[in-house]
């Protein structure tokens, strides 16, 4: 019994489980969830499920990603910041976190609610050359391309930063 309550005072355990959950997170929602809802719901669902679903999770990721900073071993944030090789990677995930949080992910709902409306307008004869509709989509696709990006980004800086940690971890903190 000893063995645990020493285990449950250290950093070490809500380290590693509050990184499982940044990693768990990224990918199910990145390669499982959005997948399933896409190819499950009508694109008007979607975009509704998404507009909801996207912020929660990039706030989830910002979070978690705190989280796992904030439990670094030995000493917390101290500790941390004297691991630049760990520090780096988990800055990564913040910053591509945060940019699709409060940028990204607001641009790619507003330009998807858009362009969906442009689509299904049955008054397009002001827009009959359809310059309204490209300009809608170009600006649907950059922000979307951009929201991927800086998610693929996040995904791999998380992945290094678990090699960190297993470097950390064979080192004997």
């Amino acid at each position: 019994m000893e063995p645990f309550l020493k285990t449950v005072g250290n950093l070490l355990p809500y380290h590693l489980l509050s990184y499982g959950a940044l990693l768990g997170t990224e990918l199910y929602q990145s390669f499982v969830n959005t997948r399933i809802c896409y190819q499950a719901l009508p694109m008007k669902e979607f975009i509704v499920l998404q507009k909801r679903l996207f912020p929660i999770y990039f706030g989830t990721q910002v979070g978690l990603t705190a989280l796992t900073a904030a439990t670094h071993p030995p000493y917390s944030i101290l500790s941390l910041v004297q691991d630049p090789w760990s520090a780096a990677p988990l800055a990564v995930v913040a910053l591509t976190g945060c940019l699709n949080w409060f940028i990204y992910g607001p641009r790619t709902t507003t330009t998807s609610l858009v362009r969906r409306a442009l689509q299904e307008s049955e008054n397009n004869e002001a827009d009959s050359d359809g310059s309204k509709i490209l300009r809608a989509n170009r600006n649907f696709a950059r922000n979307h391309a951009m929201a991927i990006h800086l998610n693929a980004i996040a995904m791999i800086a998380t992945v290094v930063y678990g090699f960190s940690l297993s470097a950390t971890l064979m080192a004997g903190i």
